[in-house]
């Protein structure tokens, strides 16, 4: 089975990748932007694709989010991984001599109080380890911890330089098609309202509630419809298959909600 991810090596992406179900694995493709990645599996539907969906510090990655959305695919597992930045420079480079720093949107959010404290100007650039390639005499790049130990061109002038210690990004496991699982542990659903009413959130918490289901992933989505009205991701901690979430959906539809399952799957942390 083939695994896509967001490259190139050396990214998150590519470390959460070689974490999933290695045994199973035969080929790792890289892909140049979440985009791709997730329109692999539309095209390639007997293989699967890996992308973050959730960051401890920056909140919920939208495009992931949007894609499960517009896209027909299919969560089939999802996995935890730890996040810690370096700061990249050339040999021989001090930290005086550097003003600006490199990296993708989501580690200069997670870098921001480094990046102000030393008053540095950021640009984007396509993924964590491309960074690497725009590192000049006055540029610097923020990329996952420890890759000097595979560029002899490169040294970590400060490490551990996220904004806050306990980082972690959860990944999604992406499939075109449904993969049914004896016993689920978790369940995502898309929440969509038929129209704009006082209430919408707080009928769909309390029918959770009212069965004790535990939610563990709430969030909205605009439905770019008109302004105003959007979409619920919930993420429930039990099976879409356990008698009590049917209840849930059930009683969600009588309210006029469609509800979508998007996964149901037993997560491997």
């Amino acid at each position: 089975m083939k695994l896509y991810y967001l490259g190139p090596l050396g990214t998150f992406s590519h470390m959460a990748a070689l974490k999933y179900k290695q045994n199973e694995i035969e080929e790792y493709i890289p892909k140049s932007n979440l985009y791709e990645v997730v329109k692999a599996i539309e095209t390639d539907p007997q293989n699967i694709a890996i992308a973050p969906i959730e960051n401890s510090i920056e909140g919920t990655i939208n495009i992931i989010a949007d894609s499960l959305t517009e896209q027909k695919i299919h969560v089939i597992d999802e996995l935890h991984l730890d996040i810690s930045f370096s700061l990249y420079v050339k040999k021989g480079t001090k930290l005086e001599d550097i003003n600006e720093v490199v990296s993708i949107a989501p580690a200069i959010n997670q870098t921001s109080k480094f990046i102000k404290n030393h008053n540095f100007t950021y640009r984007y650039s396509d993924s964590t380890v491309q960074s690497l390639d725009e590192i000049d005499d006055h540029s610097a790049a923020i990329a996952p911890i420890g890759l000097e130990e595979t560029n002899n061109e490169i040294i970590a002038l400060h490490q551990h330089i996220e904004d806050y210690p306990h980082n972690t990004t959860r990944f999604l496991v992406l499939s075109a098609q449904e993969k049914p699982v004896k016993k689920a542990t978790d369940s995502i659903l898309l929440i969509t309202p038929d129209q704009d009413k006082p209430g919408l959130l707080a009928s769909i918490l309390n029918t959770f509630a009212l069965f004790n289901i535990n939610l563990s992933w709430i969030e909205s989505r605009p439905l770019k419809t008109q302004l105003g009205m959007y979409h619920f991701f919930v993420q429930a901690d039990c099976s879409a298959d356990d008698v009590e979430m049917k209840k849930v959906i059930t009683i969600l539809k009588t309210l006029e909600f469609n509800v979508k399952v998007l996964g149901n799957f037993d997560k491997h942390i």
